[in-house]
């Protein structure tokens, strides 16, 4: 039985795009944690992340010399999207820098990532290997993006259609060693709603948490 995809990858040899759902989709948010480890500082956007703890973008991965521009390329998909700049259509972009050399920026580079990100597909190789696993974990399941340079890991990135909280997901994020984990629940999609109007979510259990981090250590053991 095939997994089901929880995200795609698109972008160009400047950076990969992980996708969780088309870039223009409607106003939502999904909630987002991270672990930084080793000292670890090469992110922009990661400010607004601290405060609401949720996503409405693509996590970009970049090498950290050009992090800047990609998450200008960023900001330009959030404005397509509103220029008004709201958190549930794109901004800002969480941007992951890599210790890797940049390729060239040649002429247009800004935009053929973002046609990239359009359309869904790869328009180049990287200068670090990603390697793309899932998993079913009980009811749920999850599929992790493990980056590494040189053979060392340099960032991962783990979605499950579990709907968990944040601080369920600092916890599923803390079950590698690379220099940031990055840890996305697609199972709660947070919709646009009015003011004083509460979101009403769901949330698994201890118990199923417990079975999907060990779930995340077998893949990656």
């Amino acid at each position: 039985m095939t997994e089901p995809k929880l995200f795609k990858v698109a972008g160009t040899s400047h950076c990969e795009a992980i996708m969780f759902e088309p870039w223009d989709s409607q106003p939502g948010r999904f909630f987002v944690a991270y672990r930084a480890r080793h000292g670890f500082s090469a992110m922009l956007g990661n400010g607004v992340v601290d405060e609401f703890r949720t996503i409405s973008g693509p996590v970009l991965l970049a090498p950290s010399a050009i992090l800047g521009g990609v998450y200008d390329a960023g900001l330009r998909l959030a404005d397509a999207r509103d220029q008004e700049a709201p958190i549930d259509q794109g901004w800002p972009p969480l941007v992951i820098g890599l210790n890797v050399d940049a390729p060239e920026r040649v002429e247009g580079w800004v935009t053929q990532l973002l046609d990239a990100i359009h359309q869904q597909k790869i328009a180049g190789p990287t200068p670090w290997k990603s390697t793309m696993t899932g998993q079913k974990c009980g009811d749920y399941h999850l599929q992790i993006l493990r980056c590494s340079v040189a053979g060392h890991p340099a960032a991962t990135v783990v979605a499950t259609d579990a709907p968990m909280l944040p601080q369920q997901l600092e916890r599923l994020g803390d079950f590698d060693a690379a220099p940031v984990t990055i840890a996305i629940s697609v199972g709660n999609r947070l919709p646009r709603v009015v003011a004083d109007e509460h979101h009403q979510i769901d949330v698994i259990s201890e118990q199923q948490l417990a079975a999907l981090v060990a779930g995340a250590e077998r893949i990656t053991s």
